[in-house]
């Protein structure tokens, strides 16, 4: 049975992560005090040159390609600003016409990027504070479905959206990883 995903720091001090593969790591930050505000960041990356790792978090020296998936409650204090504008944990970079949004039958919004966000050379992974995620998710045959499992768990369980956007929102993921098989030179099926 293929490996699904492992806590990226729990993997890094295990020495469980392959990186001469592509991979994948999936982050989900929370607002847990005020609302249920959420951004998932999903970096798809390959051919890693070196690793730091520190006790802040850990940089990969490789081209990572960002995926945004944020739910905005209805209730968002700043929902007519830039994603790009907010602050803290609100914060990705996009604007309001570089994303797909997903308007939820009760007025909730379900952001999610048009393409992936380029991170050239490296990019840092802070370590998740209490409540917050950060996963490698393994490469094999079923790593889109493994994704999507991931991403839909936090959507339903965690945020409490209704299954019937999860589909659109799968599809506009892959509508993001194509980008990144693309560069690598290989499809994906």
């Amino acid at each position: 049975m293929a490996l699904k995903w492992i806590d990226l720091f729990e993997g890094l001090m295990q020495e469980k992560i392959p990186f001469e593969e592509n991979g994948y790591i999936l982050k989900a930050t929370f607002d847990h005090e005020s609302s249920n505000y959420a951004v998932m960041e999903l970096i798809a990356f390959k051919n890693v040159k070196n690793v730091a790792i520190s006790e802040s978090g850990v940089t990969f020296y490789s081209d990572g390609y960002k995926i945004f998936v944020a739910y905005e409650p209805v209730g968002y204090r700043f929902r007519y600003q830039e994603p790009y504008l907010r602050d803290g944990i609100y914060q990705f970079p996009a604007r309001f016409n570089e994303v797909e949004t997903i308007e939820l039958p009760k007025h909730d919004k379900i952001f999610i990027s048009q393409q992936p966000y380029m991170s050239q050379g490296s990019f840092n992974i802070d370590r998740p504070e209490t409540g917050n995620l950060t996963y490698y998710i393994y490469n094999n045959a079923k790593v889109e479905e493994h994704i999507f499992q991931f991403i839909d768990s936090i959507l339903t369980d965690d945020l409490r959206v209704t299954k019937s956007v999860l589909p659109q929102v799968n599809e506009l993921v892959k509508k993001n990883l194509e980008y990144f098989y693309r560069a690598e030179g290989a499809g994906h099926e």
